[in-house]
């Protein structure tokens, strides 16, 4: 198990510094997001190691059981996502994905997801379009 963890943080790592080298050719400021995002998230990939590396090295018999799949189909799920994104546009497909997703993912009341909803939508909607000023995709129904 330990090689594995190993292996995953390694590929997190060569993934986070070709951000890190893609972004230095970005305009003005653009960089600094991707930049700082790659360094934090090796940054919790070395205490997530850390953390938990006697877990890690510990045999742990894993049963053929449902929710052994569930990255496996939650990465699906993500795929798919972005697919729809062309098609239908940025903001149903969000909305499609989370309530998809929380539902699988075991969140049953959809209040609760609605009310997420509500607070997000706008949020993202403030932060890309007004605040960023980019265009989201508008897909090819909407």
């Amino acid at each position: 198990m330990l090689n594995i963890v190993l292996l995953r943080n390694i590929i997190i790592f060569i993934i986070c510094i070709t951000i890190i080298i893609l972004a230095k050719n970005y305009t003005d400021y653009a960089n600094l997001l991707p930049t700082f995002c790659a360094i934090l998230i090796m940054i919790f990939t070395i205490l997530d190691f850390y953390q938990n590396r006697n877990k890690y090295r510990s045999k742990i018999k894993t049963d053929k059981n449902f929710n052994n799949f569930r990255p496996y189909i939650i990465t699906i799920i993500t795929i798919l996502y972005a697919l729809s994104i062309l098609i239908i546009g940025f903001f149903i497909s969000t909305i499609l994905y989370l309530i998809a997703s929380s539902y699988y993912l075991g969140v049953k009341n959809f209040k609760n997801i609605l009310i997420t909803l509500i607070f997000l939508i706008p949020l993202m909607y403030g932060f890309f379009v007004i605040f960023l000023k980019t265009n989201l995709p508008k897909g090819i129904l909407f």
